[in-house]
């Protein structure tokens, strides 16, 4: 029998998958138990055959990003009644980056939330998370600043952390500027983001600044386990989701590490040292848990991060914190990206209205 072929788009580029065979990309039949069935067509149609980014030189990369990337069920986003672009000093070292601040409809001033987008702090941009930004926005009926944090290598550990808490101050001393209250601020993010909200509510607790919120989305808490040194195995690393995952084709150990690569350099000592001495680099090994912000941790269940983001919940359960958590099921690491609403993840909607719903009961008492 014959194979027919079909032509699909990822990013810019065109691909031919053929029906009925594998990508090089395909899902192992032991990770298909369990997997949202959604995911599983989406992956096989559209990604199985891309290249990722961790299998190719960063500067490969930027040569056309959109080529390594898997946009395919990706959008825009909606409309939302105003965007402004707004330039703010950094500290560490001293410079600028660009805040995107989406506002609604309405006289304010605002409750406002901050995001800071995945990547891997080495990828991602103010594109990265602007469709679930205009969400918020329009279902939370709050302000929204998407933070471009400075990316490494050229800006390496821990320079993307502390532009995202300049940023958070700035938003603060600027709150009559902005039209926002500076009473009602929260701040999230997903994977490196959500790592970097993680470290910004001990700051935010140390300097005595009150958040109505930290949204860990996918967060990336403790990275020990992508040490090159080690060997990966239940001695080395306590979290189940990374010895199931850890070879997933969207995910898997070898892409962290390539991250890690660049934030961290590319020398085993020194990511050794950082990773099991810096807190501000593993947030599981900060001193005090006591007196953080209340927290709501989003993982999901084909993740490989996933047990470290919930363990992070209950340590900061432990220390009498209000927490939340959910982990969505059947869905990989960036299911909340894939939210195009003809060709997106069901599980990325729940996702939308789980967090517009969140944001809305912290800033304003109420979900609808």
């Amino acid at each position: 029998m014959a194979s027919t072929q079909t032509s699909v788009v990822v990013g810019t580029q065109t691909s031919v998958v053929v029906e009925g065979t594998k990508g090089r990309l395909s899902i192992p039949d032991k990770l298909l138990g369990g997997l949202d069935p959604e995911w599983v067509e989406l992956w096989e149609k559209h990604g199985s055959s891309m290249v990722r980014a961790d299998e190719l030189s960063l500067e490969e990369y930027r040569k056309s990003p959109a080529t390594y990337s898997f946009t395919y069920p990706t959008c825009p986003g909606p409309s939302v009644f105003r965007v402004e672009d707004i330039e703010i000093p950094v500290s560490q070292p001293a410079g600028k980056i660009m805040i995107r601040v989406y506002t609604p409809k309405g006289s304010g001033p605002f409750p406002v939330h901050l995001n800071f987008h995945g990547g891997g702090w080495v990828l991602g941009n103010l594109k990265s998370e602007a469709a679930w930004c205009r969400h918020m926005c329009n279902k939370a009926q709050i302000k929204v600043i998407d933070v471009d944090y400075r990316l490494a290598p050229e800006f390496p550990y821990p320079t993307s952390i502390y532009d995202s808490w300049d940023a958070v101050k700035w938003t603060i001393t600027n709150a009559s500027k902005l039209n926002v209250d500076p009473s009602s601020v929260s701040i999230g993010g997903l994977s490196a983001g959500g790592q970097m909200t993680a470290v910004m509510a001990h700051f935010a607790r140390d300097e005595g600044i009150e958040l109505k919120l930290q949204l860990m989305i996918v967060p990336a808490t403790d990275m020990r386990y992508c040490l090159r040194t080690r060997e990966l195995n239940e001695s080395t690393c306590p979290y189940k989701s990374v010895l199931l995952f850890h070879d997933s084709p969207w995910g898997p150990l070898g892409r962290e590490q390539w991250f890690l690569k660049y934030w961290l350099g590319d020398d085993d000592a020194t990511q050794e040292k950082i990773l099991t001495k810096e807190w501000i680099c593993t947030p599981v090994l900060a001193p005090s848990f006591k007196g953080l912000a209340k927290a709501h941790i989003i993982t999901a269940e084909f993740d490989l991060e996933r047990d470290e983001g919930e363990y992070y919940g209950q340590l900061m359960q432990e220390a009498g914190n209000d927490v939340t958590m959910k982990r969505y099921p059947g869905v990989p690491h960036a299911f909340g990206h894939f939210n195009h609403p003809e060709r997106g993840l069901s599980q990325s909607f729940v996702y939308i209205e789980d967090t517009s719903q969140m944001l809305r009961q912290v800033h304003y008492g109420k979900s609808e």
